[in-house]
């Protein structure tokens, strides 16, 4: 590639479209406006003064007209930073073929691996040496740049501009029992970790907290959303930069991978409407059976059988979600959980798209989405009952009546019976309840001030009928 004359590549440069002409200034940092023979030149002038800037146009040709692939040439790398010691690319010898599958991440669907599996050791080999940096490379195909950009929507929850295709960075281990065979791997970030994507640091998700001087900062497993620090540009390489170290040295630190995957947002609604399909709809019946079950289950003194909930005559169900403190709209719960109380979906989905826990918010037990169905028979029950009733009890001869305004009028008459008693505890002048609860109205106000008026002015009169006594000087 090195042995063409520079006539050779002047016509090369000539066979290329303007495309591929300005991706090889910008892979130079150079300018890419201009006509088509001013770019041509530009071109041609750092062909001569850089063997880089030759090898990438001779791969822009190549694969421009098909004579076979040769290796993507990264973007020129800063010479000067002595931190950053190691270097592996994607397509060098000494990446090492790992078979992993991460577990489905709920509310990203997989559509390729842009990356593989590949090791990324500790970078903090002691505590005097200085901290470097393992350094990969990965590429986007036209395809894959064209469909992450062109995916663009305003979220106006967050105020800015998302991608609907997002390019996630994913950490997990390898070795032990937990990989459970390289299937259905759980994301684990390594402690201490700091990623750097095209020289711009990623923001992490935040730390667990711990009182613990002098510990490693472990965060929670979740895939890392890079696609903003992305070139989405064919031919043009991304570079990614992963920094991590353990200050716990009695233990053998893992060793982990990391893997770049091309993924699809989903948003609520769309999973809203998995979960509404007739295979993940809990018919009536199966409900009602296991109420039954519950209240047909023996008391215990260390409670019931499979720790059901069991009432005695009756069971009080609420039709408002425990997490949300709103009606449920569209009540479900999860497989693994052994309670007939529902939670509201829409809401739970949405709590855990801002903070993934997925737990139970009426057992705190997993409950994760692929374990989550509607339940037809609180369905029927919402759509039966009034706005302001709040739950219903059950009976154990399958019968069920709302109790939302029963509890009502009984907090109503607590709180009367209340007021009354605070009103006969200040009653100490002897007089009845029912003065006490007479308040003074505006005619007897009149009244009053009238017979004070009255009283005023018959008050010289008085005066004149008493007798005057005159005493002597003797």
């Amino acid at each position: 590639m090195n042995n063409l004359t520079d006539e050779q590549h002047y016509q090369h440069l000539q066979s290329l479209p303007i495309n591929d002409l300005q991706t090889l200034l910008t892979f130079a940092g150079q300018s890419r406006t201009g006509k088509r023979q001013e770019l041509i030149d530009r071109c041609h002038v750092l062909i001569k003064s850089s063997i880089t800037i030759r090898e990438k146009c001779e791969e822009l040709h190549n694969k421009r007209h098909g004579l076979g692939e040769k290796q993507t040439i990264p973007y020129p790398r800063d010479s000067t930073n002595t931190l950053r010691t190691t270097h592996h690319q994607m397509h060098s010898n000494q990446h090492q073929n790992i078979d992993i599958r991460f577990a489905p991440f709920t509310f990203n669907e997989d559509l390729c691996v842009i990356s593989t599996p590949h090791t990324v050791a500790s970078s903090k080999q002691s505590s005097n040496a200085p901290q470097s940096l393992v350094n990969f490379y990965f590429l986007l195909s036209a395809q894959q740049a064209s469909d992450v950009a062109t995916s663009t929507f305003f979220n106006s929850d967050q105020s800015k501009v998302e991608y609907r295709k997002q390019i996630l960075l994913r950490f997990t281990t390898i070795g032990g029992d937990s990989m459970n065979n390289g299937i259905n791997a759980p994301d684990k970030l390594p402690p201490n970790l700091y990623v750097i994507v095209n020289n711009r640091v990623v923001p992490l998700p935040q730390p667990k907290p711990t009182a613990k001087p002098n510990s490693d900062v472990i965060r929670p497993g979740r895939p890392i959303d890079i696609t903003e620090y992305c070139r989405l540009c064919p031919l043009i390489s991304n570079l990614i930069e992963i920094s991590w170290f353990t200050q716990d040295l009695t233990v053998p630190a893992p060793t982990y991978v990391a893997a770049v995957v091309l993924t699809e947002r989903k948003t609520v609604p769309q999973l809203l409407a998995r979960l509404n399909r007739s295979s993940a709809v809990r018919p009536s019946i199966e409900t009602q059976r296991t109420i039954t079950q519950i209240l047909s289950a023996p008391q215990t003194p260390q409670g019931t059988d499979n720790d059901l909930e069991v009432a005695s005559t009756s069971l009080r169900l609420p039709l408002e979600c425990p997490a949300m403190r709103i009606r449920m709209r569209m009540p479900g719960r999860a497989i693994t959980c052994k309670h007939v109380h529902c939670f509201d979906l829409e809401g739970y989905l949405r709590m855990n798209e801002k903070k993934p826990t997925w737990l139970c918010p009426v057992c705190n037990k997993p409950a994760l989405y692929t374990d989550l169905f509607v339940d037809q028979f609180f369905i029927d029950v919402i759509g039966k009952c009034p706005t302001d009733t709040k739950a219903i009890e059950y009976e154990p001869n399958g019968q069920w009546k709302a109790c939302g305004e029963e509890k009502q009028s009984r907090r109503a008459q607590r709180e009367k019976e209340a007021f009354k008693a605070a009103l006969a505890a200040k009653n100490t002048n002897g007089k009845s309840m029912a003065d006490n609860d007479n308040s003074p109205t505006e005619d007897s106000d009149d009244e009053r001030s009238r017979t004070k008026s009255i009283e005023r002015s018959t008050a010289p009169a008085a005066q004149d009928d008493i007798p005057i006594i005159e005493l002597d000087d003797d």
